[in-house]
């Protein structure tokens, strides 16, 4: 054991993780692109009063910001989310064409208390429309969700609520609009503590809970219609579940008038993806005014967002890849003999210079130890260069996963690249 940790809450992806770590991001980047959605990179370190803004996050995510301050006395943290350097980034960019349609996979930070599969540094995939106020961009990001959880062949449902609506079931059920936000943070834990702990904390904080609980549980949207006064936040909602339904998405989504989402910054319909027997894996929602919070014009916003840390614990493509880890070089150069060492390294530049990911042998193995080393690598090819080889101007080659060997001439190393995923 080494003389240094990693730090609490964070932790290391070895070679086989991050590989597969890396699978489902190249996935998720995939479908980003094929919605139309662009590139953007910001940084992790942001101004603290960015981060702690008053219309941002809210008192609960402020707590968990990791603060510091340089050696010019600014007050710093690292970001809780990508959701708020790109508000920072279009209030100072009004240049930019609408919608800007953008997406960011990077790691985020909070001070949390960590758990089981529960870090304080973990890695966010983020796609949103900044521009547009119209329903089709909210359903965009719920089809969106859908493909990317299709492509990782997962069993999932998108939860849908809408942030005014749940403003209206707690004024329509005798909470105080001075109440809301207290309300709505305590039955953001109904997952994590229950109905019973959801009522008793809504009491603790003198909010009447029994209607409003009532409410929740019965989970009826045409029957909360009938009984709130003010509708926007109903309406919108119901929008939205509609066009999922007529799209054919309406076995994946289902209304959850629970569903509150812990950031403040949200303003119309939000969405959660959960997975059986898991928690969040992502979600998302609409957020009309962080921008102009920030100093930009009024600009309407929604996006959704994948845990990438929670992908990895859950996805098909971990069980899928689960049987044989592969570190995505195709090929090991060995050499036998002094000789053959310098003509094995320019077999491999030539190898490369063809497109294939080879290595070369640099720890003079015998040939059954450098056999050894590439199949717990996954590496499918040896390439075996000795002196009858060099004699003969000639490779041994010998395919792993199959146990076939065969010849191939120097003057012919294309051929390599067909020997590659060749069954007979």
């Amino acid at each position: 054991m080494g003389k240094f940790q990693t730090v609490r809450g964070m932790r290391d992806f070895l070679p086989e993780l991050a590989a597969k770590k890396q699978l489902i991001e190249e996935r998720i980047r995939g479908e980003f692109e094929a919605y139309g959605f662009e590139p953007l990179e910001t940084p992790m370190v942001e101004s603290f009063g960015l981060l702690a803004a008053k219309g941002s996050a809210g008192e609960a995510i402020k707590e968990e910001i990791y603060y510091f301050k340089d050696k010019s006395d600014r007050e710093l943290g690292l970001r809780f989310d990508l959701t708020v350097p790109l508000a920072r980034v279009v209030a100072n960019n009004p240049q930019l064409q609408k919608p800007f349609k953008r997406y960011e996979i990077g790691r985020v930070y909070r001070y949390d208390r960590p758990g089981a599969k529960r870090y304080r540094e973990f890695t966010q995939a983020d796609a949103d429309i900044v521009g547009s106020d119209s329903i089709i961009a909210d359903f965009e990001c719920v089809a969106l969700a859908y493909k990317v959880m299709k492509d990782l062949r997962l069993d999932f449902k998108i939860r849908i609520s809408n942030k005014k609506l749940l403003e209206e079931i707690a004024l329509s059920s005798e909470v105080k609009k001075e109440q809301l936000k207290e309300c709505l943070r305590s039955i953001d834990k109904l997952e994590q503590i229950g109905a019973k702990g959801v009522e008793k904390e809504l009491e603790g904080k003198k909010i009447p809970a029994a209607k409003i609980m009532q409410v929740i549980e019965e989970n009826d949207l045409e029957k909360i219609g009938k009984t709130i006064k003010e509708k926007k936040g109903f309406n919108e909602v119901k929008e939205l579940i509609d066009y999922c339904t007529k799209a054919g998405l309406g076995e994946f989504v289902k209304f959850d008038a629970s569903l509150a989402r812990g950031l403040e910054y949200y303003t119309g319909n939000v969405f959660e993806i959960s997975v059986q027997g898991a928690p969040s894996v992502g979600g998302g929602g609409r957020y009309d005014d962080l921008i102009e919070a920030y100093g930009g014009p009024k600009t309407p916003a929604v996006g959704i967002s994948f845990g990438i840390d929670r992908l990895l614990d859950v996805s098909g493509l971990k069980a899928e890849s689960k049987a044989k880890y592969s570190s995505g070089s195709q090929l090991l150069v060995i050499p036998i003999g002094l000789e053959a060492g310098p003509e094995s390294l320019r077999i491999a530049r030539e190898l490369r210079a063809l497109g294939l990911k080879v290595q070369n042998d640099l720890m003079q193995r015998s040939l059954s130890k450098n056999m050894e080393y590439a199949s717990k690598k996954g590496i499918p090819l040896v390439a075996i260069i000795g002196e009858n080889e060099l004699k003969a101007k000639e490779l041994t080659v010998k395919n792993l996963e199959t146990g076939k060997q065969e010849k191939v001439k120097l003057s012919e190393l294309g051929k390599l690249g067909g020997l590659l995923g060749k069954k007979d």
